[in-house]
């Protein structure tokens, strides 16, 4: 006989049955359908606690566990549903004759704030992106200073960040798949270590005609991708900004003259704080800067790094909207022309019709 007690403690014993016979263990996010009869894709279950139940909203079922063992197993009545159950969990039923032990529930083991991050980068290119710096500077390949300079960006900039120029982005990493047919040349960011000795990971900018880009960026396939200068998370900096692209990073560290670390797109900032909790508390940042683009997706993730942030209690702050509307720190800095930096226009790329902006301390 099944108890009423039976009855209610099974129920709670959701998480333990999703765990053991759906291998299913993080319940904070959306999950793949439990049902095997539903080819779920795009993972849209949730666990509710408050009544221990899950709802697929891709099929629209809702199962407790016992119709979810039944779902799964093909069990019609309910004392045969809750014996597979307590089977499945390795609870304990009562007797009628017996009374019933207690039973605790098995301990989980608790789960970490945040993963680890995963293993980024490839190969070390760094001898290739050197040759990369040396090309930019081939009178053939000036169409990529043009572009930085563009960019607000100048050759101080360039030789700063160690960026580049390359006709083939595969002569940096072998792993790129780029398709540009009206580009005329890639700038190539690379990911610099502390020292500029090694560079495992680079990501190319696709130089052209205003609107003839299929991608604004590469990257190379099939490897992770770090934050751009990621090292700047574990040596203690005073203060580091926070972009979302790598444009961005390099305008604002120009703009601020601090250090800066890039997402490179805004699905990093789950990295973004992977990183910082992997980092022993004395090695972090004192202070965080966090700034995102002024667009929603921008506001979304700067939102969400924040909230890591006081989870890992590192102290942050959200950098205030740019003036007259600038989305990001690039358009910012091409808006300070004649402010805290001297541009000095030059005759528009016969090429590419960019007007040319030539910038330099005051």
């Amino acid at each position: 006989m099944i108890t009423e007690t039976d009855r209610d403690a099974l129920r709670g014993l959701m998480p333990e049955l999703l765990n053991v016979r759906c291998g299913i263990s993080d319940l904070r996010r959306s999950f793949r359908c439990p049902s095997p009869s539903h080819d779920d894709r795009d993972p849209s279950a949730h666990y509710y606690e408050n009544d221990n139940t899950v709802h697929c909203f891709g099929c629209g079922k809702t199962w407790d566990v016992f119709s979810l063992i039944a779902e799964l197993d093909g069990i019609d009545g309910f004392a045969e549903q809750a014996r597979a159950v307590a089977d499945a969990v390795g609870y304990r039923l009562s007797d009628d004759d017996e009374p019933r032990r207690p039973r605790q529930r098995p301990r989980r083991k608790p789960k970490p704030l945040f993963d680890k991050p995963r293993e980024a980068g490839g190969a070390n290119c760094a001898e290739a992106c050197g040759n990369a710096f040396g090309q930019i500077y081939c009178v053939e390949n000036d169409i990529g200073r043009r572009y930085l300079r563009w960019r607000g960006l100048d050759d101080g900039d360039a030789a700063a960040f160690g960026l580049g120029f390359t006709r083939d982005p595969r002569e940096i990493m072998p792993e790129f798949r780029v398709y540009e047919p009206k580009a005329f040349g890639f700038i190539t960011i690379p990911f610099w270590n502390r020292d500029f000795s090694t560079a495992n990971y680079c990501m190319v900018r696709t130089v052209c005609r205003p609107g003839d880009a299929r991608n604004k960026e590469w990257r190379p396939c099939g490897l992770a991708s770090p934050l751009w200068c990621e090292w700047l998370l574990s040596v203690a900096a005073e203060q580091v900004y926070v972009t979302e692209g790598l444009i961005d990073a390099m305008a604002l560290a120009k703009i601020t003259g601090g250090d800066t670390v890039a997402l490179g797109g805004v699905a990093n900032a789950r990295r973004f704080s992977q990183v910082l909790y992997a980092t022993p508390p004395e090695l972090r940042p004192k202070k965080i800067t966090v700034a995102m683009d002024e667009d929603d997706e921008g506001h979304r993730t700067r939102d969400r790094i924040c909230h890591d942030l006081d989870v890992l209690k590192v102290p942050h702050a959200v950098m205030p909207p740019y003036p007259n509307g600038a989305k990001d720190a690039d358009e910012y800095l091409m808006a300070m022309r004649g402010k805290e930096w001297d541009f000095e226009q030059r005759d528009p790329s016969i090429t590419t019709g960019y007007k040319l902006w030539y910038t330099r301390w005051r």
